[in-house]
């Protein structure tokens, strides 16, 4: 109970170290990337440092990783990968063990953030204005266009992380893109973010961190018709 208790002080005053070294590798690791992009468009070099900038967080966090389901990937596939989200660790924890070339579908507010929202925009993620329906249909375009070039899409279907760690119900632009793109789902289980870091709060503290990766789900079976069946089995496998 003692060593507990020194534990929980340490890390409190590690803490506010801890939120600068996030901020500064985060920044570095977004001018990195946006380079290697600039530099090689068709190679995976952002994605390395993307990986990296991951894991690093974790580890600084005192976050313990484990990802279990790793045989359901299909590296030469490209998925539309979808998970809950509870915390930003799920981005950490997705960017830093999903083996696959990744790119996100983002909310239009984090364009605003500096450097990393530039760096994310020329390394090919997606920016989504909820708020205009015809520019997000041509976002949404922008994704199918890069899932039939290789790029597997990143999509957190309940639109935001859940305050409350419940599963939240599922927007559908996600689906409708997988059923145009004719492209399997891969629903993606994060557990334990919630515990490192709420939403709302700066107050991260170590933990364990869980990926459960599940089995593909074939879209070729559904239609535009049919969609509420395919959210709801992923939201089943979820």
């Amino acid at each position: 109970q003692a060593r507990k208790k020194v534990r929980r002080f340490a890390f409190s005053a590690y803490r506010p170290v801890l939120i600068v070294l996030i901020a500064l590798n985060t920044v570095v690791a977004s001018s990195m990337a946006t380079v290697a992009a600039y530099l090689n468009s068709q190679g995976n070099g952002a994605d390395h440092i993307s990986r990296f900038w991951g894991r690093l967080n974790l580890a600084l966090s005192g976050v313990a990783m484990s990802v279990s389901g790793r045989e359901f990937i299909d590296e030469k596939q490209p998925y539309i990968m979808m998970a809950n989200h509870q915390s930003y660790y799920d981005v950490f924890a997705l960017i830093g063990y999903l083996p696959l070339p990744l790119k996100w579908v983002m909310k239009m507010e984090l364009r605003k953030i500096p450097v990393f929202g530039i760096a994310c925009e020329k390394i090919g993620h997606i920016y989504v204005d909820r708020g205009n329906s015809e520019k997000a249909r041509k976002s949404l375009k922008t994704a199918s266009e890069k899932i039939r070039a290789g790029s597997s899409v990143v999509f957190f279907p309940e639109g935001t992380r859940s305050p409350d760690g419940k599963l939240q119900s599922f927007k559908k632009g996600g689906f409708v893109m997988a059923l145009e793109a004719g492209v399997p789902i891969l629903p993606v289980t994060v557990t334990g973010g919630r515990k490192i870091l709420r939403k709302e709060s700066l107050r991260i503290s170590p933990g364990d961190m869980k990926l459960i990766i599940h089995k593909p789900i074939p879209v070729n079976e559904y239609t535009y018709e049919t969609r509420e069946k395919l959210v709801e089995r992923v939201r089943k496998a979820i």
